[in-house]
């Protein structure tokens, strides 16, 4: 039952905006790019215009939606203003793509069936994220130019994450490398999902 009703409000924020990205949408003239390289320009809900095909799409593309498909960016202030302190509190050196990576980590948890459903209780479960645990820099750290930047670009749908997960630097835990498959490192981090 949790499960339905996981993607029936997963495919609700498909289709759902906030008073955020509505302003975003008529302040900005933003032309997003497939990985073919195509281009399709937002509808007036912010979300690109394949997207909002999917359901008309013939059975055998249903397994690619995802390679194309922007998610809804429907979250509140309080959440946003979480999403940039874990950006910085872990890629504070990794410059704007490298806090965006860290932000669709985050995303694309809350967007799973295997994590929860918010970005706040994605970001404060138990044992993810080091900078929350005993008092760490997540409690001190201010969001820097950067970081706002690396925000925009998240809620414009820059996405080139491939769907990862999981993060580490320099070293990683066993755990990481038996369980999840690498993706790719940027900076000093390693994505894995």
């Amino acid at each position: 039952m949790r499960k339905v009703r996981r993607r029936t409000r997963r495919k609700l924020k498909v289709v759902a905006v906030d008073a955020a990205m509505l302003f975003l949408a008529s302040q900005l003239t933003v032309v997003l790019h497939d990985d073919a390289g195509s281009m399709a320009a937002p509808d007036q809900s912010g979300v690109r215009v394949e997207a909002a095909v999917l359901d008309e799409q013939p059975e055998e593309n249903k397994e690619s939606e995802t390679s194309f498909f922007v998610y809804s960016r429907d979250w509140d202030s309080e959440d946003g203003e979480i999403l940039l302190k874990i950006a910085m509190a872990e890629a504070e050196g990794e410059g704007v793509e490298g806090k965006a990576y860290v932000m669709m980590v985050v995303l694309n948890r809350v967007w799973s069936d295997d994590f929860p459903g918010t970005i706040k209780d994605v970001v404060f479960q138990d044992g993810q994220f080091t900078p929350i645990e005993d008092g760490g820099r997540y409690w001190t750290t201010e969001p820097d130019a950067e970081c706002y930047e690396a925000y925009k670009m998240v809620l414009q749908g820059w996405d080139k994450s491939e769907g990862a997960l999981y993060f580490c630097a320099d070293r990683c835990s066993s755990w990481m490398e038996k369980n999840t498959e690498y993706l790719y490192t940027v900076g000093n981090h390693s994505f894995y999902r």
